[in-house]
């Protein structure tokens, strides 16, 4: 079954895309950098927009005051959750899936990239 689900798939979209997840991941970390280098840590006022550095037992991101903060947060924290998930997923159901979801863009695309190499 793994072997003919491996002869019928794409692997160039599929190297397209685990790239794409992976651009999306490494660009999380530069703007990660950013908000640390030149927002800081710490809670905004309530009334104010952004994303801001939270360091409470675990560093992470938190956004606030538009519309699309809870989506922003979650995509500024996909690098944190790659780290935590492995570290927390012996304890942790969520943790265990959060680092595979996290990881799993990274397994395609080193797969997809061999198997392209190949057929090429």
């Amino acid at each position: 079954m793994l072997a003919a689900l491996c002869r019928m798939m794409n692997w160039s979209i599929a190297k397209k895309l685990s790239g794409g997840a992976l651009t999306l991941i490494g660009l999380a970390v530069v703007v990660d950098i950013m908000i640390a280098v030149f927002i800081g840590r710490g809670a905004m006022a309530a009334e104010s927009a952004g994303c801001y550095l939270t360091d409470a037992m675990l560093v992470g991101f938190h956004c606030q005051g538009f519309w699309a903060s809870g989506i922003v947060s979650a995509w500024l924290n996909l690098p944190t959750w790659a780290i935590y998930g492995v570290i927390f997923a012996p304890y942790s159901f969520k943790a265990a899936l959060l680092a595979v979801l996290v990881w799993f863009p990274v397994a395609v695309f080193i797969v997809a990239s061999r198997k392209a190499a190949q057929h090429a």
